[in-house]
């Protein structure tokens, strides 16, 4: 059933339930507006229990047969089942108002009870086992009533109803508790229901404060019970029930407190009221109340006469279905006729016979102590399955949580790690670029200003000789040639080899004839397409004639070499000179060689593959220096695109 269609219904029970002079025209509009043949039923039958709460009950009797009868030609399904269970629930309820056919009665809740079991209103079947409870009672069958007074609860918690679904059962356990006189535990199960009077439906808290008064009744606290059915009188007037089967049931209850309070005209009123409904809708059980009270009412009055009247109205009829409690009331007021018309005879047999009964009262509150004990043992073990059950749930729930919560650290700490990386490869980054900054500010320093050192030379060259005018424009060539290639940090080797030529022309005037140099180029190395830092060649050129060859007696040779190597390209340059001692070499002087070791250093952070620079002094065969070698080795893949 779709949620709008439950809505709908339980709109129209509330309506009903309410009496809304508005429950008719609803139920109309609904039936008009049904989307199938069941919907329409589902609203047809509310009207038959409309009428059941009216002053007509006798006209819900087609709308529940032609329900019925539909219900049962249609295929079993949990809708259907829920609809005949209904049906049958409101045929036993009409049956058992009117203290009409007991048996009957509990067969068609038994029938309910199980339809809704296979059905889509299961919320429902602690109301019908409730209504089952009812019956048994009137049967004076206490056990089984008990028993389903206590189902409904076990129901109302299996099936996680709302709390206020067991105001009505502790109600009906109230009701039984104070019949077997057990007054403490029955006063308990009324306050519990009266703290949640209010959110009941109006023919609930009827039904309440009638059983309330009956409870202060049969305590002899008869103040009490007036003020309950008086609170029941104002309730039913306030809702416009006045003709309404609850109150004739309250205004008898009415006249048997009056009576007890010795106020017999309120009592004689009201039992004026009351038998002509129970006459005409011939209520046998009504009509045994109101001829209790008018044998009480006459026995106080003197009125022996109308007392034997009385009971030959009732001679031939069976009052073997009267509820023992009300023929305990009946026999109060029939011994004190028998003692007032010296009667002693009938008064002990009378006496015996509620004494008898008292008996048997002992003996179901016995039977009811173990059936509460045996049932509250099944819960007990039914609740020790569930609380293992919860156990195991919640075990996996606490698992899945850990899980959980370790998936979750890790995936923070991997995030954390991974944010770490990024800050500290962003850093590794500006460092980068701090330091080139720093290595080109030290090459600004390091320069002179071009246009200062030009005009010099320019000047020197015009007023010199030929020879060493040329000597002159080689030197401004080579200091042009550095300007360029220095304001770049990576050239092709072929660039840097130029420039290196260039160098070497002019540093070759310092030296003696003897001096040759010769670069050796690879065939299958293309040094146009390898890049190289800028002055990396210059400077080891330049450590060469510094440090070797400047000063050296003899001749002197000076070799580069470009190869290949695997996957590398050796850059080799070669001296003959005494060989290069670091350690006799000052700080200012080493200024070449550490811009090298450190260009190395931060261009490798870069790249996978990475540059390296070695220098080594080379041996003759006696062990003894004869020249340096300096290498420089640069992958094939390597990156210097800053």
């Amino acid at each position: 059933m779709a949620d709008a269609e439950q809505l709908l219904l339980q709109q129209l029970e509330d309506s009903i339930g309410a009496k809304s002079p508005h429950a008719r025209q609803m139920i109309l509009k609904a039936m008009a507006e049904a989307p199938d043949s069941i919907a329409y039923y589902e609203c047809y039958v509310r009207m038959g229990k409309m009428y059941c709460l009216s002053a007509t009950p006798d006209s819900m009797a087609p709308y529940l047969k032609a329900t019925i009868d539909f219900a049962k030609r249609q295929p079993s399904s949990s809708r259907c089942n829920a609809l005949l269970a209904y049906a049958y629930n409101c045929q036993a309820v009409n049956l058992h108002n009117f203290h009409k056919n007991p048996d009957e009665v509990i067969r068609l809740y038994h029938r309910a009870d199980s339809l809704l079991g296979e059905s889509n209103l299961q919320s429902q079947r602690p109301l019908v086992c409730a209504n089952l409870a009812d019956a048994y009672l009137f049967k004076n069958r206490r056990v089984e009533a008990a028993a389903w007074y206590r189902r409904a609860l076990f129901l109302v918690d299996s099936l996680e109803l709302p709390k206020q679904d067991n105001v009505t059962l502790y109600m009906g356990l109230a009701t039984i508790y104070q019949q077997l006189n057990d007054w403490k535990t029955s006063l308990r199960y009324y306050q519990q229901t009266e703290a949640c009077m209010k959110s009941m439906s109006v023919g609930m808290q009827a039904y309440f404060l009638n059983n309330y008064g009956n409870y202060y009744y049969y305590a002899k606290d008869y103040e009490a019970s007036l003020r309950k059915f008086v609170a029941l009188k104002s309730l039913l007037e306030k809702h416009h029930m006045q003709d309404n089967f609850d109150m004739f049931i309250c205004k008898v209850n009415l006249a048997d407190v009056y009576l007890n309070l010795n106020r017999l005209d309120s009592t004689a009123h009201y039992l004026d009221e009351v038998e002509p409904f129970a006459s005409r809708t011939n209520d046998a059980l009504i009509t045994y109340y109101c001829n209790t009270i008018r044998i009480g009412l006459a026995v106080k009055r003197g009125d022996m006469a109308e007392v034997k009247s009385v009971l030959d109205t009732e001679k031939g009829i069976d009052t073997a279905n009267i509820a023992f409690t009300m023929r305990q009331v009946r026999n109060n007021y029939l011994r004190r006729y028998y003692e007032s018309t010296g009667n002693y005879r009938m008064a002990y047999d009378n006496l015996r016979e509620d004494m008898r009964k008292n008996d048997s009262l002992e003996h179901n509150r016995i039977n009811m102590r173990a059936s509460k004990i045996m049932e509250r043992f099944t819960q007990d073990t039914l609740k020790l399955h569930h609380s293992l059950e919860l156990e195991r749930k919640n075990a996996d729930i606490q698992q899945a949580h850990a899980t959980t919560f370790a998936v979750v650290s890790a995936a923070l700490v991997l995030a954390l790690i991974f944010a770490l990386w990024i800050l500290r490869t962003r850093k590794r980054d500006l460092q980068t670029k701090m330091n080139i900054m720093k290595l080109r500010l030290g090459s600004a320093r390091n320069r002179i200003s071009p246009h200062f050192v030009f005009n010099v030379l320019n000047n020197k060259i015009v007023h010199s000789e030929q020879q060493e005018a040329h000597e002159l424009q080689e030197l401004t060539r080579l200091i042009r040639a550095n300007l360029d290639i220095s304001c770049q940090l990576a050239v092709t080797l072929g660039d840097e080899l130029d420039f290196v030529n260039q160098y070497v022309k002019v540093e070759q005037q310092l030296l003696s004839d003897d001096f040759d140099f010769h670069i050796h180029i690879a065939p299958d190395v293309y040094i146009n397409k390898v890049k190289i830092p800028s002055m990396f060649v210059q400077i080891l050129v330049e450590n060469a004639f510094v440090h070797g060859l400047r000063g050296w007696e003899g001749h002197k040779q000076l070799d580069i070499s470009v190869e290949r190597r695997q996957k590398m390209i050796r850059i080799a340059v070669c001296d003959n000179g005494p060989g290069f001692d670091i350690r006799s070499v000052g700080r200012s002087k080493r200024t070449g060689l550490s811009i090298i070791t450190q260009t190395v250093a931060i261009v490798n952070e870069r790249n996978r593959s990475k540059m390296s620079f070695a220098m080594t002094n080379r041996k003759d065969e006696a062990g003894n220096a004869c020249g340096c070698e300096a290498v420089i080795m640069v992958p094939d893949d390597f990156r210097l695109d800053f």
